[in-house]
């Protein structure tokens, strides 16, 4: 059971030359061609699945290459077998990526799930979670059988992480062709979508009818998706689960930050490894590159959206706002229990989380989470959940249905795991974690089974049939649908403003937290510093 953490561009010859094969491409012959060269093909499944792992989308970003934008795929001679997954980019072990799975710099690979009868499926992308720090598209609770059981292509993909994704340096800048750096992990990102926009066709998917979706720093990238004009026509729907970048950078926060503060950074990490230009850094193991960072890190980590005026012309939400986003149908909201794991740390009460959160306005947020005596740690858990998670995921989904015209579906997944104890650790009860961060994706991807120790019961897969019912509607239609009193409505802010709370008996309700955020909203206007902008010209 892992434990998440709380988040091109693709140069124009990848995107460029976009062929779409015919419906017959989608039978499997000796080999496929995809980008790079051929492989091969893999049988179906007693289920009537098939499967493919280890495609490498875009060339290894190494040596002269790390810290670049991808590069095509190096063409491969014979034919490439697709059994293994490839290696996950580098990052220290950790549960979702555990000691025994290879870690390489050469880690742009995609995997995937695909309905062997032939046709013209939708297509799934998912981008995982962990920070954009660890985790990869091979972690086994991103099996795709369901979804591809129901006549949906998946596709899992690994990205550049930390320091070696989200680098920005002065130098880089210069030498980048924009005057900006950083983003990296962003631009694989497109890079993979630009893969399947001309591949996906040979494995039964439809290239116009993607959707795209991810969980924690996974959902940030989506919602960075939508703000990105280097996106555009890549995908036409997203889901978000628990994250975006439409809050201001700040510990716990994946919002997006400026060019000034990252290059600050990445000139520390300079002076830290000894390296005095891009030449030297580039020779430095990965491992030391990672260690640096951590120790530097400090509450933030080098994984942060950055507004280049590139990739991100401006801060997420004045790009929303002035309704110049990538306007496409959106399924988003969080977990009941967001602020749960936050109990593992130093203990703190609710009134010094409020303090250290709010400042000045710490008053104005506690009338907001009335609660009675002895129930503070209730109130902490929620008022940390919504801060760090729920209320930056509630801005995107507000400032899509404000400022566009696709339809948005909001939820809260309101569903204990039944997670054996010592799954946080030792000491830690397990029923205080709820519906914890990250709990909602082996439903989503109804992979209980995967779940080490789960003492699964019928209600839990009830839940996961429901919701695998809802995202995969939701993919190939632009609604999650639903009857009776699973039916799912339109999100419209305001007072009639409804979400699907997500539960073993699950219902439409009015939106309980729409008050709460509009309070919200008002207190990070009072004590946010500005939106990052656009970087200013270099001379």
């Amino acid at each position: 059971m892992s434990r998440r953490s709380i988040l091109s561009f693709c140069m124009v010859p990848i995107l460029v030359g976009i062929s779409v094969p015919s419906p017959e491409a989608a039978t499997v012959p000796d080999s496929l061609r995809v980008d790079g060269g051929a492989i091969a093909p893999a049988p179906a499944r007693a289920d009537g699945v098939r499967v493919y792992k280890g495609i490498p989308y875009a060339a290894a970003p190494i040596g002269e290459r790390r810290w670049e934008p991808p590069a095509a795929v190096v063409p491969w001679q014979g034919v490439r077998s697709t059994d293994t997954f490839g290696a996950d980019c580098m990052q220290a072990v950790n549960e979702n990526s555990p000691a025994e799975r290879p870690r390489s710099e050469d880690c742009l690979f995609l995997n995937v799930w695909a309905p062997a009868k032939s046709g013209r499926h939708p297509v799934f992308v998912w981008i995982h979670g962990g920070g954009s720090r660890v985790g990869s598209g091979a972690q086994p609770t991103f099996d795709g059988s369901a979804f591809a059981r129901k006549g949906i292509v998946v596709v899992t993909i690994n990205y550049r992480l930390g320091p070696l994704g989200f680098l920005s340096t002065p130098e880089l800048s210069a030498r980048s062709g924009y005057d900006a750096s950083g983003n990296y992990g962003f631009m694989d990102v497109i890079a993979a979508l630009g893969w399947v926009r001309r591949n996906i066709g040979r494995f039964g998917g439809e290239p116009g009818r993607v959707t795209i979706g991810g969980e924690s720093s996974g959902s940030v990238t989506t919602s960075v998706m939508m703000a990105s004009p280097l996106a555009k026509g890549l995908f036409a729907q997203a889901i978000g689960e628990s994250g975006s970048s439409l809050r201001r950078a700040e510990p716990a926060s994946m919002g997006a930050t400026t060019l000034a503060f990252e290059e600050k950074r990445g000139t520390a990490l300079m002076q830290d490894l000894g390296a005095s230009d891009l030449a030297a850094l580039r020779r430095v193991p990965a491992e030391r590159v990672l260690a640096s960072a951590a120790r530097l890190a400090n509450g933030q980590f080098y994984n942060l959206p950055v507004v280049d005026g590139h990739l991100l012309p401006d801060a997420p939400w004045r790009i929303f706002a002035s309704g110049k986003f990538n306007d496409v149908p959106l399924l988003a909201g969080w977990n009941a229990d967001e602020g749960s794991l936050t109990l593992l740390g130093p203990k703190r009460s609710f009134a010094q989380m409020l303090q250290a959160t709010y400042g000045a306005e710490a008053g104005a947020v506690a009338r907001l989470y009335p609660h009675a005596p002895g129930d503070d740690q209730a109130a902490l858990v929620a008022a940390a959940g919504h801060h760090n998670i729920a209320y930056p995921t509630w801005l995107w989904a507000y400032a899509a249905a404000r400022f566009g015209r696709g339809p948005v579906y909001l939820y809260e997944f309101d569903h204990a795991p039944p997670v054996p104890e010592g799954t946080f650790g030792t000491g830690f009860d397990v029923r205080l974690a709820g519906a914890y961060h990250g709990a909602e994706i082996p439903y989503v991807f109804d992979t209980l089974e995967a779940q080490q120790g789960w003492r699964i019961a019928e209600a839990d897969r009830a839940v996961a049939r429901q919701m695998n019912a809802w995202w995969a509607a939701f993919i190939s239609t632009g609604a999650p649908g639903g009857e009776g009193a699973a039916h799912w409505p339109r999100y419209v802010p305001g007072e009639a403003a409804r979400r699907m709370q997500v539960t073993e008996h699950p219902g439409a309700v009015p939106d309980p937290d729409r008050a709460r955020f509009d309070g919200l909203m008002k207190v990070h206007a009072a004590i946010d510093p500005p939106l990052p902008g656009p970087p200013a010209p270099r001379r």
